[in-house]
């Protein structure tokens, strides 16, 4: 039965170093030691404005990647809601975003459809209540002169990625009759450098991020998304805790209804945002060209898919039913470990559409 919330409360020379997603974001991991003295400024100062304060983790530093939050912020749509918002900036000394959530450290964070489910099965009691980007920029990306278009082009050839996608891309490959034992796998960082290089075929990153960072450098490259892959999901799936979403619901409507406006906003002005994280909020050198373009690439990832249909942020629950049923094939989990309810709920979204102004 669904209950009423309202009134309820990332072929050239190119360096590596100039390519280095660290070197671009120099500072950023300096947000990490900021949680206790901005927490409790932060809070004074809502209780005395009679605002209720969120605190957002973000999944990385700050960056253009999370422009619509702080539009929300530039433009005061979490005040009109009644809302001091914070955003901490993320890193990858990070622990994970859902033990922030799970342990009281932050009211919100971002993470991703799997990352949701992972949550779960480890006994962490956190749900998705939103997503941000409808298509997930996470992709193998190959020179254009050299491209992995499919996964059967991926045979024979040398793939950089992360630990935790290999039993993703392994899995699919299986699935399609690609022997993965073709491939070569090495690990992977944030740096693209070593795909201009020619070091390796395939690179795993976010073509928003590590695929900006080439193409803005002149390299030419070709991107196979996850998603298209055979991957399900969504990215920035945003998270609380069980705690806050069944008794606090309509703090977090009313915080997603200014997200949405700030998301609008993003969409609707990405060189003026690209220009406001670079000077005002964003981490310490980021390269303003960069951030314009990834500025201006999110439309193909954040109005799209089920939020053309029914507003931005939107989640639906047979997206996280299939992302179950995948880890279940991968044998990651077995079914009824984790179920779709308790891996999301789609009230609060639905709610904050119903209630825009």
């Amino acid at each position: 039965m669904t209950r009423s919330l309202k009134n309820t409360r990332p072929a050239s020379t190119l360096s590596t170093p100039a390519l280095s997603r660290r070197h671009l974001l120099q500072g950023g991991a300096a947000g990490l030691g900021i949680w206790m003295l901005p927490a409790g400024l932060a809070g004074t100062s809502a209780r005395a404005q009679g605002l209720d304060r969120v605190v957002h983790q973000l999944g990385w530093v700050k960056s253009i990647q999370f422009g619509g939050h702080f539009a929300a912020i530039h433009n005061g749509y979490f005040e009109e809601e009644g809302i001091e918002a914070e955003f901490l900036a993320g890193g990858p000394a990070m622990a994970g975003t859902d033990i922030s959530v799970a342990t009281g450290q932050a009211t919100t964070s971002d993470t991703d459809v799997e990352g949701t489910i992972r949550a779960r099965l480890g006994d962490l009691p956190v749900r998705a209540f939103g997503a941000i980007m409808q298509k997930a920029p996470g992709a193998i990306m190959s020179l254009a002169e050299n491209p992995l278009t499919d996964l059967a082009s991926f045979e024979g050839k040398t793939i950089a990625l992360p630990d935790g996608v290999r039993p993703q891309l392994t899995g699919l490959m299986t699935a399609a009759g690609v022997d993965p034992a073709s491939v070569t796998f090495v690990p992977v960082g944030t740096d693209p450098g070593i795909l201009a290089a020619g070091q390796v075929d395939g690179y795993y990153g976010w073509a928003t991020n590590q695929g900006v960072m080439l193409q803005t450098r002149g390299v030419d490259i070709a991107i196979a998304y996850m998603n298209d892959l055979g991957v399900p999901g969504y990215a920035g799936v945003l998270i609380a805790s069980d705690e806050t979403i069944d008794t606090n619901p309509d703090l977090l409507v009313r915080w997603l209804r200014a997200e949405i406006r700030g998301w609008q906003w993003h969409m609707d002005n990405p060189e003026e945002m690209a220009v406001l994280m670079v000077e005002e909020y964003g981490q310490r050198g980021l390269d303003l060209e960069a951030q314009i373009a990834e500025s201006k690439m999110m439309a193909d990832f954040v109005p799209v898919g089920d939020a053309a249909e029914n507003g931005l942020l939107w989640i639906e629950p047979s997206v996280f039913g299939e992302a179950i049923d995948y880890l279940i094939d991968a044998g990651e989990m077995e079914e009824g470990d984790v179920t779709v309810e308790q891996a999301m709920t789609q009230e609060l979204i639905a709610e904050a559409h119903a209630t825009m102004s």
